[in-house]
């Protein structure tokens, strides 16, 4: 059985042709997924909600995944998270195993890992520098069609700690090549984690990266605390960036730059064809005003693709004793 999906061709194989590793819980959802769906209709052909739960938690009850299978990035699902939906949690392993089969079923979540393959799926490439962009707006474009009704409580939570979590882990991919666990690395510590999700090393302070999705708000001001810091975001408002206050607050708590991405993000905007980023050129142009300088006398509003080049070249100063923020 196959689907065309943006042009990409999705086999969805026959279970009598799958090697399910005595796995009977995989087997079974495997089937009861695979006699829903019809050829060559394309995405989320099955609605989460109307499937059999009676079923499925004999499924799980027969076999439980949670003791013989792991996440896709290898780790295993807790007790206690297990407990919060033995349901979403059993299929978010069973996509782990069968990541295409996510973009065959509507109204429920998965982890970032597996939103992340299904886009470069469609996309036909990995996540790299050059694309990560791409990804994210391909991630968003996917569930935005994959939700077909109002999400509950903790569905909405599930989603922003989902949403957040893409954004780093796309900007980690994206940056792997820099990162070398010494210079520069991802923050771990959860003493210091309020103060950013990575961090390279510089004098006179370390510069700091602080990560969020969709917005800015007053989540990114939480992370400055008068340090070297840069913002990053896949920010689809370009209001955020256009008041003199909240930009002198950024570079209050010290803020050297805030990353916005210049290509199209949102459906609005592809159909434009513009970018947050050039929302935010026109309107310092119309309003005849300056773009903001930070304390480096530098630009602070910069586009995301740059992001990497800025690293790598405080990067290419190897000497710590010379590498600065100061021209930054």
């Amino acid at each position: 059985m196959q689907f065309e999906i943006d042009h990409i061709i999705i086999k969805i194989e026959n279970p009598s042709n799958i090697d399910f590793n005595n796995n009977q819980f995989l087997e079974d959802i495997y089937t009861l997924i695979y006699n829903h769906l019809i050829e060559e209709s394309g995405l989320f052909q099955i609605d989460f909600d109307i499937l059999d739960i009676e079923q499925l938690n004999l499924i799980i009850e027969k076999n439980n995944p949670r003791n013989s299978l792991t996440k896709l990035n290898g780790k295993k699902i807790s007790l206690a998270e297990w407990e919060k939906n033995p349901i979403q949690k059993a299929f978010l392993l069973f996509f782990s195993k069968f990541p295409d089969l996510y973009l065959l079923i509507k109204n429920i979540h998965a982890d970032p890992d597996i939103n992340i393959s299904n886009a470069e799926r469609l996309l036909g490439e990995e996540t790299s520098t050059l694309n990560f962009l791409n990804i994210k707006r391909k991630i968003d474009e996917i569930n935005n069609l994959k939700w077909t009704r109002e999400k509950n409580l903790s569905e909405r939570q599930a989603g922003v700690s989902i949403l957040g979590n893409i954004s780093e882990t796309l900007l980690a991919t994206a940056m792997e090549s820099l990162i070398d666990n010494t210079n520069f690395f991802r923050s771990q510590n959860h003493d210091v984690q309020s103060y950013g999700d990575f961090v390279l090393m510089c004098l006179p302070n370390n510069l700091w990266i602080s990560v969020k999705s969709n917005f800015a708000r007053e989540r990114l001001l939480a992370s400055g605390y008068t340090t070297d810091i840069i913002g990053v975001g896949y920010f689809t408002d370009f209001n955020e960036f256009t008041s003199q206050t909240k930009i002198r607050n950024f570079i209050k708590v010290g803020f050297l730059a805030m990353y916005i991405p210049d290509i199209p993000i949102t459906e609005e905007q592809i159909e434009n064809n513009i970018s947050t980023y050039h929302e935010v050129l026109n309107f310092y142009n119309e309003q005849n005003r300056n773009l903001p300088q930070n304390i480096n006398g530098k630009e602070f509003l910069r586009p995301l693709s740059q992001l990497y080049s800025d690293l790598n070249s405080l990067l290419l100063v190897h000497d710590i004793k010379k590498r600065t923020t100061v021209r930054y």
